[in-house]
């Protein structure tokens, strides 16, 4: 990394992080004879001086106008705008002064012009945003108009990362009720609008095209009323109706928890929403058996252009998938005051909907006129949907196919092998049929089924379905025996554990482009099933193709390498060079003879010469099965390590030089939907690099030609969006254009897509490779780190329904997708500021803390994400940075409970105690009981102080452990026995800041139980704290001493007790668990490991699941949770022998987050309210959690239900030992003596 140069010969203009060149740039701001006229004057230069300022002046509108945090500093602070006006000026006249010809002032006034639009367009963006937000009061709830950068940040972009403007506001209407209104205020104030769903798109859809744009977002429509029954023709259809911000996972696991199929299942079900499905006709897996959003779609309803609510009917459904003979009939009504109009009726072919011979296909745009369908948003909003259910089969089996050999061949014959051998069976019915080839398993880190050492070639994934459980063993096992001929191994899984297992490497898909900083170009196109294995053998040609030209490249630049490369005290060198270079001329002619018969026959295959093709391909197969490119790559590593052996510094040189060229070379990976023939082209580019970017580009044409000499289409489920416009065909194209001019004659919704016209060149996608090579060369090493955790986010979503700040309700929209994509603008932001400024401002920063400060610390986005990336831990890495740049806003309330954890002295912790706790918890919850009449006035007026108040604390500052017994002296050791029972194990127990100091009828009760149980307990000397809260606020060095003082004492404690043989560290605690694991426990206490007390109790067998509890067990999972060992489902087994009921989310405690943001902290608990209420109804409720913090959290839910939170170990004391387990306990100890005080 930290050798990348800057590449001068494509960006001078400085402040450029994305995949254009200065080219683009020009283009876009000063027109297109600018960038010729500076291509003219580029030769006459002399020092360059002019072209920098005015390349300044660009890169500086460039940056501002793309980053909406730059732009909105710029326009919130008239003293900034002023000094950077001024500076123009400033370069305008020093170049003016130095300019000698016409073309200097032409290039001079266009750039004047571009000045000048650039700051008039602050004052315009003022007036706009205040015109909207007034026009929209009263439509909608000032909450949910947004012009904030970080949620124009996150709808600048899709799954593509493609971008071509900043929209100018986001607004997220609560019902659909609001739509009309909305519609309405953008077109008076010319504005256009883009409705936007999940954001997984493929093709850059939902991509604002224009700044005075409107993103309307429907995440919040998702309402789910129900599966209702119609008839038609005879038969009873169910159907479920959504609204359009319904994630689609949701609704399969609605259909599902009802008994039936949600077939509309595009693999992004994760987070692509109803509304988004409908527009781009969508489909996954099942739709070899149930077809596309077309096929199942019931009726839905569309606002138009005219503010007119549309229904659009499927008149007399079939109740299966569209087939090619089929007449597929709707019905448009008008819909008004309740009542439906039959405006028209619209009658398709089969041809219409998809091309004969081809299993998907969603290029005709136009349909016939159906309103919405496919349409891209481009004629309306969807709000509401019916979709069609099916009735699950009884039996479902999966199976895994993995094929080995040289090509991918093998496994396209079988996939036609193998839908033709479910098409004439009756009984056993084939659900899904998926394919991944190698460049994926590498992708994904495939573990291999099969005994065999080397990755397959491809995988097939096959769900095969029946209610006859016979038949459907019967066919799995023809399956496998009938595709055995070509070299394949197959594996069959019965349980669902198993399915999913198997299922679970084909949602990692996106990973392919990890190596590339998370860019790829990703293309679908359909295939006839009976051409796949010419197109397998395509592609593997065009692999080769590519592998080739990067050897040469290597070549290239060995060359250019050894022609610099000189050693003047070293007369034998230069022999070696001449002697390694005779080797490169050798290989570069054999691999240009070989190159050269690939590139004639691709260039017969995509240029009309199919046949001639054909006829000569087994020259392709010759190369192939050579292993000539293997075998020549060998040789270059082998020939200059050879060479230059003893060299080392050469070798070393040559060995970056190789490994940055190979990272450029192009990889064509596929996998595909094999039952329709619908293939996922992917190419993985470094969006930093522009020739490998335009190598690409060239690469999918190529792939579109051979799929159209194929007699495929050119989407199968992406749609069009931005970047396919240039491969579809004009007539398509046309017929859309005539449907808008009709259905929106002003362009209002998602204007300039499926247009013939839409200018390509305008599209660009940031570089993070750049953000990091600029972060280096500023030595700004905490933004490198920052930058290189988080580039690769594919942005596909996954962790969106995972994530406790992302919730719609609230208008909270912090997903890791999100954040990532605002983090990655604040970089920009800092580094711009950085070379612009003479001092660094507090607001990009502030930003940042905003980010950090919406996450929970949960790290469950982990585990869902394809690339590993754990928000949690990039959230402490910027807090870090915010402490250690001295940019972190002062709390009181977060400091003073940093430093009274800090404490561990007795007679301090009782006076803070007493203080903090015992009389602060007390006023809050005074303040709790005076605001609550008052509450909608305090959230009015003072909204961050009143969350304060939302919720009531717990009691909290009664004695503690070490108050009740009297446990004051620091240099002593504290050991709880029981005299009545037999010692049968030693353990230390680390009780922490909550279970100790919060709550310490926590650390009561698990000493208690241990107590109970004859185990010895140890206790530090003092009060002790694991150091986590310090880390997660980014005070690692103070987080790293406390580690360290806690490890001197436990050495200290061993060597003082080491007659005990502690063999395990009990904690009641997630985060002192996670702590204590980086301690190195086990070798201060031989063989000990850390440990939850429930697994503890499991372990020793001490409860063998008969801890009788009759009543209905209700479950919190902390964000940390302490049940590491036997999770949820078995700690509980383990101890009831039965299962909680879990309640998902945050409880909003989240560390310290309740007192540096209660707002947040309020909505997380908003949103644990309702789920309580959803799932347990009731409105006394005793809910039980493993986190001291958590009590507190579940406590504070106050108001129409009243919750008590219950760590569980106080529930197992008082189900164990009696409700007056604390009673029993502090009795037995004191007058049985059954504590030991141990000097140290």
């Amino acid at each position: 990394m930290h050798n990348i140069k800057k590449d001068f010969k494509y960006r001078e203009i400085p402040y450029n992080y994305t995949s254009f060149s200065d080219k683009e740039i020009v283009a876009e701001y000063l027109g297109d004879e600018a960038w010729d006229i500076l291509c003219e004057l580029r030769g006459h230069r002399v020092t360059g001086r002019s072209a920098k300022l005015l390349f300044e002046v660009i890169g500086d509108i460039f940056a501002i106008y793309r980053n909406p945090y730059i732009y909105n500093d710029f326009l919130d602070n008239r003293s900034k705008r002023s000094r950077l006006k001024k500076l123009h000026n400033l370069r305008f006249s020093v170049v003016e002064k130095a300019a000698n010809n016409d073309l200097v002032y032409k290039i001079l006034e266009k750039t004047r012009e571009a000045d000048i639009s650039f700051f008039e367009s602050f004052g315009y963006t003022k007036k706009l945003r205040k015109k909207i937000r007034s026009a929209l009061k009263g439509i909608t709830a000032s909450r949910n108009i947004r012009f904030t950068a970080f949620h124009r940040a996150a709808h600048i972009t899709d799954a593509t990362d493609w971008r071509v403007a900043c929209p100018e506001v986001v607004v997220y209407p609560d019902s659909e009720t609001e739509l009309a209104g909305l519609i309405e205020v953008a077109r008076d104030l010319g504005l256009k609008v883009i409705a936007r769903g999940g954001g997984t798109g493929l093709t850059g859809g939902a991509v604002p095209v224009y700044r005075n744009t409107m993103v309307i977002n429907t995440e919040k429509l998702r309402v789910i009323d129900g599966i209702r029954e119609y008839e038609v023709a005879g038969k009873k259809i169910p159907v479920i109706r959504l609204g359009a911000g319904v994630v689609t996972e949701s609704a399969m696991d609605y259909a599902r928890n009802n008994g039936y199929i949600f077939a509309t299942d595009p693999t992004s079900s994760w987070a692509s929403t109803i509304g988004g499905n409908i527009a781009e006709n969508c489909g996954g897996k099942k739709a070899v058996m149930w077809g596309t959003a077309i096929d199942n779609i019931y009726s839905f309803k569309i606002i138009n252009a005219y503010g007119e609510i549309l229904k659009v009917q499927r008149v007399n459904h079939p109740y299966r998938k569209i087939e090619y003979a089929d007449e597929v009939e709707f019905a448009v009504y008008k819909v008004s005051a309740g009542n439906e109009k039959l405006l028209k009726s619209i009658r398709l072919t089969g041809d219409d909907i998809r091309k004969e011979g081809v299993g998907k296909d969603i290029t005709n745009k136009a349909l016939g006129g159906v309103p919405g369908l496919q349409k891209e948003g481009g004629d309306g909003i969807i709000f509401e949907a019916e979709f069609v259910l099916y009735k699950p089969f009884a039996n479902c089996r999966t199976i895994c196919l993995e094929f080995f050999g040289e090509d991918l061949v093998n496994a396209s014959k079988a996939i036609i092998d193998i839908r033709n051998s479910f098409e004439s069976d009756e009984a056993a019915f084939l659900t899904a049929l998926e394919h991944f080839d190698e460049k994926y398993e590498e992708a994904i880190n495939y573990r291999n089924k099969s005994d065999r050492q080397e990755l397959p070639k491809a995988v097939l994934l096959i769900d095969a379905e029946s209610n006859d459980e016979s038949v459907l063993d019967a066919i799995c096992y023809e399956v496998i025996e009938m595709v055995r001929q070509y070299n394949v191994e197959g594996f069959v899984a019965v349980a669902e554990s198993e399915r999913e297992l198997f299922w679970k490497d084909r949602k990692n898909l996106g990973a392919i482009a990890r190596h590339t900083n998370a860019f790829k170009l990703n293309e679908d196109v359909v295939i006839p099933i009976e051409s796949l294995p010419l197109f397998a053998d395509f592609t593997d040609m065009l692999n080769l193709q590519k592998e080739m030209k990067n050897s040469l490249s290597v070549i290239d630049e060995l060359y250019g390498y050894l022609a610099t490369r000189n050693i003047s005290d070293d007369k034998f060198f230069n022999g070696k060079k001449i002697s390694y270079t005779m080797d490169l001329e050798r290989i570069k002619t054999l691999l240009s003879e070989k190159l050269a018969t690939i590139d004639g026959l691709i260039d017969m295959a995509i240029n009309g010469f199919y046949d001639e093709y054909l006829q000569q391909k087994d020259k392709f197969n010759q190369i192939r099965n050579e292993g000539v490119v293997g075998e020549i790559q060998r040789q270059l590593i082998e020939e200059y390590r050879n060479h230059f052996k003893g060299y080392s510094d050469v070798i070393a040189e040559i060995d970056e030089l190789v490994a940055d060229t190979l990272k450029r070379k192009i990889i064509i990976a596929t996998h595909m939907h094999a039952g329709d023939g619908n293939i996922h082209v992917n190419i993985p580019v470094l969006s930093s690099d522009y020739p490998m970017m335009q190598e690409a580009d060239d690469t999918a044409g190529v792939v579109m030609q051979i799929t159209t000499v194929l007699g495929g289409v050119i989407s199968g489920e992406h749609g069009i969006g931005l970047t396919k416009i240039k491969f579809i065909a004009p007539e398509i194209l046309d017929d859309f254009a005539e449907y808008k001019r009709e259905a929106d004659p002003e362009d209002l919704f998602n204007p300039g897509k499926l247009c013939r016209d839409f200018p390509v060149h305008k599209i660009y996608t940031p570089s993070l490779n750049l953000i990091e090579m600029e972060a280096f060369i500023l030595k700004s090493s905490d933004l490198e780190t920052l930058t290189s955790e988080i580039s690769g986010c594919i942005r596909c979503g996954k962790c969106k329904p995972v994530c406790n700040t992302n919730y719609p309700d609230a208008t909270m929209f912090f997903s890791p997708r999100n954040k990532i994509l605002a983090l990655s603008m604040i970089e920009e932001a800092v580094l711009y500021e950085a070379q612009t400024e003479t001092r660094m401002s507090l607001r990009n920063f502030s930003m940042m803390r905003n980010i950090a400060y919406h996450c929970t610390g949960c790290h469950q986005c982990f585990t869902p994400c394809p690339v590993d990336i754990d928000f949690g831990e990039v959230t402490q890495k910027i807090n870090r940075l915010l402490v250690d740049r001295n940019r972190n806003k002062f709390n009181a309330m977060t400091w003073f409970t940093l430093f009274y954890l800090r404490q561990r002295g007795y007679y301090v912790n009782k006076v803070f105690r007493l203080g903090l706790l015992k009389m602060g918890f007390s006023m809050q919850r005074l303040a709790f009981k005076i605001n609550r009449p008052v509450k909608h006035i305090t959230d009015a007026v003072a909204p961050k102080m009143a969350s304060l108040f939302d919720g009531c604390f717990p009691k909290s500052g009664e004695q503690t452990t070490r108050d009740i017994f009297s446990m004051k002296r620091e240099r002593r050791i504290y050991s709880f026995h029981n005299p009545e029972k037999e010692i049968i194990s030693s353990v230390l127990y680390f009780p922490g800041c909550g279970s100790e100091r919060m709550y310490p009828q926590i650390s009561l009760a698990t000493i208690a139980l241990l107590n109970h149980f004859g185990v010895r307990v140890v206790i530090p000397p003092e009060y002790l704290c694991c150091g986590y809260t310090l880390l997660s606020n980014g005070r690692v060095a103070a987080a790293e001493r406390v580690s360290h003082e806690n490890q001197v004492v436990f050495h200290r404690m061993a060597d003082t007790i080491s007659y005990m043989e502690i063999k395990d560290v009990v904690v009641s605690c997630g985060t002192c668990h996670e702590m204590l694991d980086t301690y190195q426990i086990n070798n201060i206490f031989e063989y000990a490991a850390v440990i939850d007390i429930s697994a503890f109790l499991i372990n020793n067998h001490l409860l063998n699941g008969n801890v009788i509890a009759d009543e209905t067990l209700y479950y919190h999972e902390p964000c940390h949770s302490p049940l590491k060992e036997h999770d949820v489902e078995g700690t509980f087994s383990g101890i009831f022998g039965k299962q909680p009921l879990q309640i998902p989310n945050c409880c909003g405690e989240a560390g310290t987050l309740a007192i540096s943001r209660p707002d947040i902290s309020k909505n997380l608990r908003s949103r644990k309210k309702t789920n309580i209420c959803q799932s347990c109804g009731g409105s006394n409720l005793d809910i039980i959690t493993s986190c001291p913090n958590c009590v507190q959290g579940l406590t504070k839910i106050q108001g129409d239900i009243s919750i008590n939170g219950k760590h569980l170990s106080i529930y197992l004391a008082e189900k164990i030992i009696g409700s007056d387990w604390r009673e029993q306990f502090i009795k037995r100890v004191k007058d049985q003596e059954g504590l030991e005080r141990i000097l140290y």
